[in-house]
């Protein structure tokens, strides 16, 4: 029988490296993808998943059973993302919004509110350009209420997930998504009006 986080946690703490890489294993590719989906730079991201592991290995001593494992490593994720965007100013690369994530009380997802997500065209090189306008939107959110979509939107946490991570009450959470997609739906529509406005699309 496998392992629970936990345990392994336990015995990586007793110096038990194969232990450790079973974490590793496990956590690797959802920690890739949210350092990615903030850069969207695979390489970096996969420098920032590898300290990332470096600090959760040096902190197998003082790991205690008293949170969901995950939420334990996301809360390193979440440091370690903005202790590097504080040196790093503003390299990071906007983010996609073709994610599931929680949903809202009438049942549909937050990113799906925001108009265009639906609507991008067939051809490849129009439904990049609508992509990358919802990137460069989403990278003028603060920083506030950005993690907390990319957290619910692009890693799929719930939010009382995203409220142990960033040690912020429920109702904050639920805020700061509600003002980020209100925020979003602005901007892209202030956007198309512009564009509609100066003849650069077809009406």
């Amino acid at each position: 029988m496998a392992l629970s986080d936990a345990e392994l946690m336990v015995a990586a703490a007793e110096g038990n490296r194969e232990a450790f890489a079973e974490i590793v294993d496990r956590y690797q590719r959802p920690i890739v993808n949210f350092f990615y989906r903030n850069t969207w730079d695979r390489d970096l991201a996969e420098d920032l998943a590898q300290e990332v592991f470096v600090k959760l290995y040096r902190a197998t001593p003082r790991y205690r059973e008293a949170a969901k494992f995950s939420t334990f490593l996301y809360r390193i994720a979440h440091n370690h993302w903005i202790d590097w965007c504080r040196t790093a100013g503003s390299r990071k690369r906007p983010l996609s919004l073709d994610a599931g994530g929680e949903e809202d009380e009438g049942g549909e997802s937050y990113a799906a509110r925001i108009p265009g997500r639906e609507e991008a065209p067939d051809l490849a090189l129009e439904r990049r350009e609508t992509l990358d306008r919802i990137r460069d939107a989403v990278g003028t959110l603060p920083r506030e209420q950005r993690e907390v979509f990319v957290l619910a939107e692009m890693q799929g946490l719930r939010y009382a997930e995203i409220s142990d991570i960033l040690d912020v009450p429920v109702g904050t959470v639920k805020s700061r998504m509600h003002t980020a997609v209100m925020r979003l739906r602005d901007l892209l529509a202030e956007e198309l009006q512009e564009e509609l406005a100066d003849g650069e699309i077809d009406r």
